[in-house]
């Protein structure tokens, strides 16, 4: 199971960004760099081996991507990204596509509502999902109704409960939590008539 740093980094709102180090191999990705960067810095000089492999864009909003482009100066993973992310990248992701980390794999999982490019990115070794700002710890993020609805319903829930829920701000009344838990207490999530979560909307 890799090891997932959640780095509270300030930026625009609250934000997380992360790194997910592989220790056998040493490869490691990054998640949204944003805020300061330097508390990201930090934490990879502390690491035994350090393969830059990915840096994963979960959406192309400005409060997620704020630290690219200094973040590349020190650490050369692959900007991975959906299709329609305004940002440079390096790996045009599809859905479902999976990249090789470790002994694992990283899935790609398109979960569009908040954004049309929203990516969820799951270990597939079902310990952790990175959800941006699409599923956050209790609440959701703003939305397209309709289509976030699909993607709660289609994408999220199926998934393992033992995924640990890793979003893109400090919302919640924990800063991650087992997916299993989510489908009990996120009503956003665990809702499955439409009309009712369109009306839990209005709670945001």
């Amino acid at each position: 199971m890799p090891n997932v740093i959640q780095l509270a980094v300030g930026g625009f709102d609250d934000n997380f960004s992360y790194i997910i180090h592989d220790l056998a191999s040493g490869d490691t990705a990054i998640v949204d760099p944003c805020g300061d960067i330097a508390v990201m810095e930090k934490e990879l000089a502390q690491l035994n081996f350090v393969n830059p492999t990915y840096i994963l864009v979960t959406h192309s909003h400005h409060d997620h991507i704020s630290g690219l482009d200094a973040i590349r100066r020190t650490f050369n993973g692959k900007v991975c990204a959906h299709p329609d992310s305004s940002c440079a990248k390096d790996i045009v992701v599809k859905n479902r596509e999976k990249l090789p980390f470790g002994n694992i794999s990283i899935e790609c999982l398109y979960t569009p509502g908040h954004t049309v490019d929203g990516i969820t990115y799951h270990l597939t070794d079902d310990s952790a999902i990175f959800t941006g700002d699409t599923l956050f710890i209790d609440w959701c993020g703003y939305c397209n109704a309709r289509t976030m609805f699909k993607t709660m319903r289609e994408v999220l829930f199926p998934l393992a409960g033992s995924n640990e829920v890793y979003s893109g701000h400090n919302y919640g009344r924990t800063p991650h939590a087992p997916l299993s838990e989510e489908k009990l207490k996120n009503p956003y999530l665990y809702l499955t008539d439409f009309n009712e979560f369109k009306q839990a909307l209005k709670d945001l």
